[in-house]
């Protein structure tokens, strides 16, 4: 007996079709389930169905040896190759995907020799690229609708969605489609033309099989394409697919999220409103009453009014907008406009936290240990249970580390040693430019305390950037240290690379530091200019302090310090003349961080050096600004007395120096606190006369410039 064929053509990630297509499958009982999904899927594939597997969740496709090329699948509980998997794994079926395999189109030479991603008219503004940019769009345009995605909604996402009609849905929408295809023959690009190539193949390879029913699942618009494979001869698509080029594959399953459906994301289209999606797909029936019951909840969580009566409220303007424009229940757009004017109160910031909450969502997808994934992956999981943060890690939302009630911006001590490795694993992933946690400024001594304060926010950007680290390692610390290794040969100045190394230090890295010390050496050796010298000075005397207080043996920082100090010393007075007021205000804050961070380290030689530099500048001849600064550090630290800063003050206070020049002394010298005048008389007077002997234009031009 031949085998019996039946294509449905279904919209990815569309409830009704979902609940369609399993109706359909329950009722004819197919004994093959051809689906469209690359062919060299299958491996993965098969653990779609895996119990512990919480959709959403995505199948990623790459090329093994150049993971940044790479295809993800998403599946969400309403998409109807979901379901249709789930369908055949509860019954025994096998499910066989038939799509041009992703070892062809991720190819480096795939978009050259395929001709895959553009159609050959160029994109032209034909009717044909129309369609092919919106297959449906033209069927939507006679109906009235703006695009086919707004028409496939009304017409079926929100009618029927039980088994009686679909049967019925699939036949209309591959005749429709066939129609279409028909009369816009060159719609089809050649991406199309390939992949439904190789799905005829794949299906013809299935009849000869012997197969009492067979199940073809595709998007509509392929649906005709397909539907009967013997009216393209074999042998033509034979010779269509001949030559492809192609490359190893590799494949895993990775977290998504309700956010990130809501976005167009390679091979699986977004759709806006996934939250209200899933609702349509738990309660078809009466998912517009479980919506406005949220909403109403949602708004009295957050401390608005949100009664039931307000609920009921919405509920009947929603019904009374879909009826109005011919709609069978209402949609997003109309429970968004319901909502407006009953819940939010008017108010959009309030409509917005519906929609994000309830219209996308906040839901997040789980992918179980044993389930395909990389090894950087598996590693990482075993490490976050290990130090117990796999709780937090893929939950929304932002969560400070061991916040408690009494204590909400938490923190961690890292004299606790599970503590410390939550610190490490933490600074590993920022090292790896995967920032789950953002380290919260604790104040100036930071380094030396032994508390750290982490606010945790995850997305599922962070596990496909885990993805693309993997080539640089299977375990977190490898993939950390070779990811960091890379970024010092790319950076050029001192600075950022002193803070490489302090990243390293605090990521637990040590076997990483001594390469960069010495590119760092080698560096400063080589940097002549004055203001990268002084950026540097914080980092790295933040980073061998960071060493002297966690047990790390960084000396050799203090080597990098005794050589760049004295360049950043002697050349600091020539740095800071005949520059502009931009410059010179960017250079005291150099100053003024470098000055700190040296004073931290208590050490006299040091200290000697820099002195000699702030002396040198505040001679004479710098800019007024920074002459005034270097004066006034030299007086704090007693290198001069009151006498002799007064002598300073008087002789920069000189009208032959010009009113600018002079606010720019007085704002250099009293930079961090004007309260220096109120504990020295004599320089409360010198200000005082200074101002006094000002004529009004002068006053005025100087308090205007301020």
């Amino acid at each position: 007996m031949a085998s019996e064929l039946r294509t449905f053509g279904i919209r990815h990630h569309g409830p009704a079709s979902a609940r369609r297509l399993a109706a359909a499958l329950a009722a004819w009982q197919p004994d093959l389930l051809l689906l469209e999904a690359p062919a060299d899927a299958q491996p993965a594939l098969d653990q779609l169905a895996h119990p512990e597997l919480r959709p959403p969740v995505a199948l990623v496709l790459y090329d093994a040896r150049d993971i940044e090329r790479a295809s993800f699948y998403p599946f969400a509980r309403f998409s109807p190759e979901y379901r249709a998997i789930r369908w055949a794994a509860e019954r025994g079926v096998p499910v066989r995907p038939i799509d041009l395999p992703a070892r062809h189109y991720l190819a480096p030479e795939a978009e050259r020799a395929l001709e895959l991603f553009g159609p050959a008219d160029g994109g032209a503004d034909t009717d044909a690229a129309r369609v092919r940019r919106d297959p449906l769009g033209v069927i939507a345009q006679l109906a009235g609708y703006p695009d086919g995605e707004s028409w496939w909604d009304a017409t079926l996402e929100r009618s029927g969605h039980g088994a009686e009609d679909s049967g019925a849905v699939f036949a209309a929408l591959l005749e429709v489609v066939a129609e279409l295809r028909a009369a816009y023959p060159t719609a089809s690009d050649a991406e199309n033309e390939l992949r439904e190539a190789y799905m005829r193949q794949e299906i013809r390879k299935a009849l000869r099989e012997g197969h009492d029913r067979i199940a073809v699942v595709v998007g509509a618009f392929h649906g005709p394409a397909v539907a009967d494979p013997s009216r393209t001869k074999a042998t033509t698509d034979r010779a269509r697919l001949r030559g492809l080029p192609r490359v190893k594959i590799a494949r895993a399953w990775v977290p998504w999220s309700y956010p990130r459906l809501a976005r167009a994301s390679g091979y699986g289209a977004g759709v806006a409103s996934p939250a209200w999606y899933a609702s349509l797909f738990d309660h078809p029936d009466t998912a517009t009453d479980h919506y406005c019951a949220a909403a109403a909840q949602l708004l009295r969580e957050e401390g608005f009014a949100g009664s039931p009566a307000t609920a009921t409220e919405a509920v009947t303007l929603a019904r009374t907008l879909a009826t109005l424009r011919g709609h069978e229940r209402p949609g997003s757009g109309e429970l968004e406009e319901a909502l407006l004017s009953t819940l939010a109160n008017g108010h959009p910031a309030r409509l917005d936290l519906i929609r994000e909450r309830l219209t996308v969502g906040t839901r997040v997808g789980h992918v179980p240990p044993g389930v395909t994934t990389v090894p950087l992956l598996q590693n990482l999981r075993a490490e976050l249970r290990s130090t117990r943060l796999a709780k937090l890690w893929e939950t929304g939302g932002e969560h400070y580390l061991k916040a408690t009630k009494a204590n909400p911006r938490g923190g961690i001590d890292l004299r606790a040693p599970n503590d410390l490795r939550k610190s490490h694993l933490l600074h590993r992933l920022n090292l790896l430019r995967l920032p789950w946690g953002r380290l919260q400024p604790a104040g100036p001594d930071s380094l030396g305390s032994f508390r750290e304060v982490w606010l945790l926010e995850w997305q599922p950007e962070l596990t496909l950037g885990i993805l693309e680290r993997s080539s640089y390692g299977n375990t977190l610390p490898r993939a950390a240290a070779a990811y960091a290794r890379e970024r010092a040969g790319e950076l050029t100045s001192v600075a950022p690379l002193a803070e490489l190394i302090l990243d390293c230090l605090r990521a637990d890295l040590p076997e990483v530091v001594p390469d960069l010390i010495g590119q760092l050496r080698e560096r400063a050796a080589r940097t002549t200019d004055v203001t990268a010298l002084l950026a540097a000075l914080p980092a790295l005397v933040d980073t061998s302090r960071y060493g002297d207080s966690r047990g790390t043996d960084t000396t050799a920082l203090l080597l990098v310090i005794d050589e760049l100090l004295p360049r950043a010393a002697a050349g600091l007075a020539t740095a800071a003349t005949g520059i502009d007021e931009e410059r010179a205000e960017q250079l005291l804050q150099l100053i003024a961080a470098a000055h700190y961070h040296l004073a931290q380290l208590a050490n006299d030689g040091l200290l000697a050096v820099w002195t000699g530099g702030l002396q040198r500048t505040a001679g004479g001849g710098a800019d007024p600004l920074i002459e005034g600064y270097c004066v006034r550090l030299l007086y704090d630290s007693e290198q001069l007395d009151a006498a002799e800063a007064a002598t300073r003050f008087s002789r920069a206070l000189s009208a032959a120096n010009g009113s600018r020049s002079v606010a720019q002394w007085i704002a250099g010298f009293l930079h961090g606190s004007g309260r220096l005048l109120l504990h020295y008389p004599p320089l409360w007077r010198l200000v005082d006369d200074w101002v006094a002997g000002l004529d009004w234009a002068e006053f005025e031009a100087l308090v205007v410039a301020s």
